[in-house]
């Protein structure tokens, strides 16, 4: 039996049906016979309504077919129903990745009845308003590092926060990730188990000043780790996502008997013209020269050859997000958890 102060049973914004005259909260506390304030709190559960007034006022809801809007429901449950995601806008970022962070964040969403609301992520001082002004109940932040700025206010916001990366200190935020150390630490033992002996990593030029993001620190350790693991040797390669760069090192370095024998690939935007200049070399794939990736599955398919490695789970990483920060804001006892997702290697075309 439900509790007194228990908030009444509604259906779900989704299953609405169409009709020319939408019933109120006033149409409930008239039908009912009961007060629009007695409404409220029987919807809300904030307040004791006897079994007898929770069951008219049910049946009045479901008579006549009650679906409170979004801002009822917010009122209601003292909620804006809305969670804030900090998405980054600075040079270099991924936009093609990012949008498939958020895609999947809003599926999420929508499937508890809440609405996103994107803010730049590099703006703290708008995002720290948005929070405490009440517009959003939770915040994501996505591109977090080791020494992000933004900590200092993330960590004393009022409403839950959830951070997509994993830095060194969580300062008890919420956090998820992919696990980028186990996975580039997966692809060179993959490589080793294919006989490669000498691996380059290659990832985005990384400037003095830039921040090192939690996700390019952990497949760095993760390559260092496997090279130390199996005591291959190797190197560490920083490369724009040009096809004449990338062409001018790989016609000196992809030569010669100092060449290595395999890459492993940490830069999405990469992967595509790395794949045009290894065909007009004519480097035999894999045979010459294998070559893993971390990287989303239709990006590691989007060249001459499918590229083999682990798959960058996005879907999996925005959803877990979405759905730790809903469950702090559903559940105020509940600890903020850190959660890693393990990755798996996938065999395509460019391994042994």
């Amino acid at each position: 039996m439900a509790s007194a102060s228990a908030p009444l049973r509604l259906p779900s914004s989704k299953t609405r049906t169409a009709t020319w005259n939408m019933a109120t909260m006033s149409d409930i506390a008239r039908e009912a016979g009961v007060s629009l304030s007695t409404v409220s709190y029987a919807l809300s559960g904030k307040r004791p309504i006897s079994p007898a007034t929770r069951e008219r006022i049910q049946e009045a809801i479901e008579k006549l077919s009650y679906h409170p809007t979004a801002s009822a429901r917010a009122l209601a449950l003292n909620r804006a129903s809305i969670l804030a995601v900090a998405v980054p806008l600075r040079p270099g970022a991924n936009g093609h990745v990012i949008m498939q962070f958020v895609r999947s964040m809003l599926g999420t969403a929508y499937e508890r009845d809440v609405d996103i609301l994107l803010v730049t992520g590099e703006d703290a001082d708008h995002t720290q308003r948005v929070i405490e002004e009440g517009k959003a109940d939770a915040l994501v932040v996505m591109d977090v590092s080791d020494s992000d700025p933004r900590m200092g206010f993330l960590r004393k916001l009022s409403k839950p926060v959830v951070l997509i990366g994993y830095p060194k200190r969580t300062y008890g935020l919420a956090c998820v990730d992919f696990d980028f150390r186990e996975a580039a630490a997966l692809c060179v033992r993959e490589l080793h188990s294919t006989g490669a002996r000498k691996i380059y990593m290659i990832r985005p030029p990384q400037e003095a000043r830039e921040p090192v993001f939690t996700y390019q620190r952990r497949s760095l350790e993760g390559f260092r780790d496997g090279l130390d693991d199996f005591d291959l040797t190797g190197d560490v390669v920083e490369l724009p996502a040009s096809y004449p760069a990338i062409l001018q090192w790989a016609e000196q370095a992809l030569t010669g008997p100092e060449a290595p024998d395999a890459l492993f690939v940490h830069h999405e935007a990469l992967l595509a013209p790395l794949g045009r200049v290894l065909r007009d070399l004519s480097i035999q794939i894999p045979d010459a020269l294998q070559v893993t990736a971390i990287a989303p599955e239709d990006v590691a398919s989007d060249g001459p050859w499918q590229v083999s490695g682990t798959t960058l789970p996005i879907e999996a990483i925005g959803a877990t997000a979405v759905t730790m920060a809903l469950d702090l804001v559903d559940d105020a006892e509940l600890a903020p958890s850190a959660q890693l997702l393990a990755p798996r290697f996938t065999r395509r075309e460019t391994t042994r």
